[in-house]
């Protein structure tokens, strides 16, 4: 009888600390707010924590404040500038080691366009990785990461529907709020701005426009796409409507004979031609020149009028893609943006980024 009251003894108490456990802990949206639990053989030593839900719904827990991070895509890289926290990167991305990204560009590469090292990655020993939802940085098993007793959180950081909720939860889990607010209040200004601006201009006289992504010749973005959002956030109607098999299909590739069908008014093309370091445009003038040449294209409107815009990654689908739909608003409608500066919005844009730093590079090829 003594053991069983006893074995009644501990039941009771085990079922209490779950009990608390439950009400101590919150769900609900992106983030949780921070509980405090304790992290260390001292009961003294409380952390906290938070529990986050990712792009890939992917839910998390994690032991603030975090201090060491590994990058598997770029977007992160800027987004952690941004906030800045690039004092917690451990392991990088290929892409991310230049000037821009300070000390952090030093530390060791766990991640290029083509593969993950996880070997490298575990050997830097992070509390954090942060990957990308789809394509490269992606992690398809979090075997990997589990087998190394690594957390991590993945995340868009390219599609504009994104972007904001994307900082809101980097602000909450690197406790920088503030800075990730000054972020979403930059897209806010400028939204704003164009959205006031084309109110009055009905849906039938806006231009329509093909989006040509980097993967390739005639390779578009469906409607929910990180391919598809800045043709239209910037007054364009965007001519892959109604491609609607698979709607957040990043990659859908078309043909020659529907872009002429379709007839756009301008062609935008993203360009890993252009960006952040080019001193020459060079190369984007060829990429141009062949586009036009492309069988089957020479009656499209756009072609004909040289209406072909090209731009660069980072300010077209990346956290910098405010700076490309100004640039695109501004050409799309130059009477109703006369005032808009573009190049002035993308200076705005390093001085929140990258503290205003200076930058160099060539970001857009017209005729």
């Amino acid at each position: 009888m003594k053991s069983k009251s006893i074995s009644a003894a501990i039941l009771i108490i085990v079922m209490l600390l779950s009990a608390l456990a439950s009400c101590s802990s919150q769900t609900g949206g992106t983030a949780t707010e921070s509980s405090k639990e304790p992290v260390t053989d001292d009961p003294t030593i409380a952390a906290d924590t938070i529990t986050v839900t990712d792009d890939a719904k992917h839910e998390v827990t994690l032991t603030l404040p975090i201090e060491r991070v590994a990058l598997l895509d770029t977007g992160p890289g800027t987004a952690l500038a941004a906030l800045g926290k690039l004092d917690t990167v451990v392991g990088t991305h290929q892409a991310l080691q230049n000037s821009l990204y300070g000390a952090s560009a030093n530390v060791p590469m766990v991640a290029t366009y083509a593969e993950i090292n996880y070997e490298a990655l575990a050997e830097t020993g992070p509390q954090l990785v942060l990957s990308a939802t789809s394509h490269h940085g992606y992690v398809s098993e979090s075997d990997h990461l589990d087998d190394f007793g690594i957390q991590f959180i993945a995340l868009d950081l390219r599609t504009p529907s994104r972007m904001r909720d994307d900082f809101r939860l980097l602000g909450k889990v690197f406790q920088a709020e503030a800075e990730a607010q000054r972020v979403i209040e930059f897209y806010d200004k400028y939204q704003n701005l164009i959205d006031e601006r084309l109110a009055n201009v009905p849906e039938e006289e806006r231009p329509t426009v093909f989006f040509e992504m980097h993967a390739g010749a005639f390779h578009t973005g469906s409607p929910e796409s990180q391919f598809y959002q800045q043709v239209e956030l910037a007054g364009g109607r965007n001519i892959a409507f109604d491609l609607a098999d698979n709607p957040s299909a990043d990659d859908t590739e078309v043909s020659a004979e529907w872009v002429a069908e379709k007839n756009p008014d301008y062609v935008l093309i993203e360009s890993t031609a252009l960006g952040t370091g080019y001193d020459s445009d060079s190369d984007a003038a060829l990429f141009y020149d062949d586009f036009k040449a492309r069988p089957g294209l020479a009656g499209v409107t756009a072609v004909k009028e040289d209406n072909i815009i090209m731009m660069g990654i980072d300010i077209l689908s990346r956290p910098g893609y405010i700076v490309g739909v100004c640039y695109l608003a501004k050409e799309f409608y130059p009477e109703l943006f006369a005032d808009l500066d573009p190049a002035e919005v993308h200076r705005e844009w390093y001085d929140i980024a990258f503290n205003g730093t200076n930058v160099e590079g060539i970001w857009t090829y017209t005729k």
